[in-house]
C-alpha cells in the first residue's frame, strides 16, 4: 500500500539543523498549533506584523465565525496549493519536538522567475534565542540549494525590529517600501512595509550541519529541474 508521503510527496520534506526540525502541515500538528497561537504570538511592543489579525480574533472552537476555524481555510489552502505556476510550502517548526512556529515559502511561476517569498512567525514564549533566525536560514538555503532559486524575497512592517533582524543575520538586504493595507478588527489600516531580499552571494548559513530529507521527490512533484 503506498504511504501518504507517496500520494503527497511535500509530506516527506524533512529540514533540521541542531534542535530545530521543518516539516509540511499536517492535520495532527493543528491541536498543538492552535494551542501556541493561544498563548501569542505577537510582542506587544512591535507593530502588528500580519496582513489580517488572524490571531486576535475571538477563540470559539466549534464555531465558524472565530478562532482556530477562520484559520483553517487559510492553511489548508496553503497545504493545497501546489502546482509548477503556484506552489506554497506551510512549514510546522519545532524545537526539541515542540511546535513553536510556522515557515512559509511561495512562488509564482517559479520555473521562469526562481523567486522565492519567505514569511514566518514564532510563538511569543519561543521569541528571542535565535530560533526564527535558524528557521529562516534554513527556508532560504533549502530554496537555494535543493529548489534552484535565485534570490529570496520577504518584508516587514517598518519598526519591526525583531523582523528586521532575523533578515539582517540571514544576509537579507533592503529592497525598497511601499504602502500596504493591515485588516483588523478596528478596519482598514495603511503601513509602511519594508522589502527585502537574499541572494546566494548575500545569504548566511547557519553554524550546524543541516540535514533534508524528501527535496528529490518534492522537486518531481514541482516539475522544478536541479
Amino acid at each position: 500500500m503506498l504511504s501518504l508521503e507517496d500520494i503527497f510527496p511535500p509530506f516527506a520534506l524533512r529540514i533540521r539543523c541542531g534542535p530545530v526540525e521543518m516539516r509540511v502541515l499536517r492535520d495532527d500538528d493543528l491541536p498543538e498549533l492552535v494551542e501556541l497561537v493561544r498563548r501569542g504570538i505577537e510582542a506587544p511592543d512591535l507593530p502588528m506584523p500580519f496582513l489580517q489579525d488572524w490571531h486576535k480574533r475571538p477563540f470559539a472552537p466549534g464555531s465558524p465565525d472565530g478562532f482556530p476555524t477562520t484559520s483553517l481555510a487559510w492553511w489548508w489552502t496553503q497545504r493545497a496549493t501546489f502546482g509548477a505556476d503556484d506552489w506554497r510550502l506551510a512549514l510546522t517548526v519545532r524545537r526539541d519536538g515542540e511546535i513553536v512556529g510556522m515557515q512559509d515559502l511561495h512562488a509564482n511561476d517559479f520555473p521562469q522567475t526562481r523567486h522565492v517569498e519567505t514569511g514566518s512567525w514564532l510563538g511569543l514564549a519561543h521569541q528571542g534565542r535565535g530560533t526564527g533566525t535558524l528557521m529562516r536560514q534554513l527556508a532560504v538555503g533549502f530554496a537555494f540549494d535543493e529548489l534552484g532559486a535565485l534570490d529570496c524575497g520577504s518584508g516587514y512592517i517598518v519598526g519591526n525590529h525583531a523582523s528586521a533582524a532575523v533578515s539582517r543575520k540571514t544576509g537579507y538586504f533592503e529592497n525598497g517600501r511601499r504602502r500596504i493595507v493591515q485588516h483588523t478588527a478596528e478596519g482598514k489600516v495603511g503601513v509602511d512595509e519594508q522589502r527585502v531580499l537574499v541572494t546566494p552571494a548575500t545569504y548566511v548559513r547557519p553554524a550546524d550541519r543541516v540535514v533534508i530529507e524528501g527535496a528529490e521527490a518534492l522537486r518531481r512533484f514541482l516539475a522544478i529541474g536541479h
